[in-house]
């Protein structure tokens, strides 16, 4: 399996090769790369899809140490430096949009669009904190894990049985302590909020209708923060990951979006 060392870390990728466009695509939290595979076979011949398993994620491990979204970030930028790849699409669900962000943030010169699903740019409200440390804590522990499954893959992946269970059984053969440094880098989530005019590229917004994660008002007010022309798209009936469980209209909008980005 290919990975990148960076520090006491290593990080995991799939990568399509060829010599198309290159996206840089990163996963929601307790999901791994294989949450693109929807993309990868739909535009895998026209674009050069690198999907990231973040630290602590699918095959990527973390040297125990408290992380953020900003070292992720650089975590992403180590993959594609390694793949010696110039300029490139960030974008990401969820946790990966977060890194996506500060991908941007970090290099606007190498970013050639940005693609965001399910993400606010704001530090989380000390209220959801309660509840997000309650879930992943229990998740954490040692109790029985299949009902809190059941509940959180209702909220994030929605959809049908046949989309949840792949999951499922990922999530009851894993590891579960290794959600405890992932929960810290969520909830204490700084805002770059402030920053999102320092990007200057195209954008594309994408929240499912019924994502609980993310709202509406989250949506328009990212989608107008952004310093150039940005596009918001709203997916019927889908929750956190509309990638996975619509990915047909996803996909065309990714198309389309991509297809629109200046050389």
């Amino acid at each position: 399996m290919p990975f990148v060392a960076r520090g006491g870390t290593k990080i995991h990728y799939a990568d399509t090769g060829g010599a198309g466009p290159a996206i840089v695509l990163g996963h929601s939290m307790l999901m791994d790369n294989e949450m693109f595979e929807p993309q990868r076979s739909a535009l895998g011949r026209e674009y050069r899809i690198v999907a990231i398993d973040s630290r602590g994620h699918g095959p990527s491990s973390d040297d125990g140490t408290p992380f953020s979204y900003w070292d992720l970030a650089r975590d992403a930028w180590a993959v594609v430096d390694h793949l010696g790849i110039d300029r490139v699409v960030v974008g990401g669900v969820e946790d990966g949009a977060s890194t996506a962000l500060r991908m941007a943030l970090l290099a606007p010169p190498r970013v050639r669009g940005v693609i965001v699903i399910g993400c606010t740019a704001r530090a989380m409200p000390p209220d959801r904190r309660v509840g997000y440390r309650e879930v992943l804590d229990y998740w954490a522990g040692d109790g029985p894990l299949t009902p809190t499954i059941k509940m959180v893959s209702a909220l994030t992946i929605g959809g049908t049985l046949e989309d949840k269970l792949p999951w499922w059984d990922k999530w009851m053969a894993g590891d579960r302590s290794r959600v405890r440094l992932t929960t810290e880098c969520l909830i204490n989530r700084d805002s770059v909020f402030e920053l999102l005019g320092d990007i200057d590229c195209p954008a594309l917004v994408l929240r499912g209708s019924s994502d609980q994660a993310s709202s509406p008002r989250d949506a328009l007010e990212i989608t107008a923060a952004f310093g150039g022309p940005a596009a918001l798209h709203t997916i019927a009936g889908a929750s956190m990951v509309p990638n996975l469980t619509h990915p047909d209209a996803v996909n065309e909008i990714f198309r389309d979006f991509l297809a629109g980005l200046p050389g």
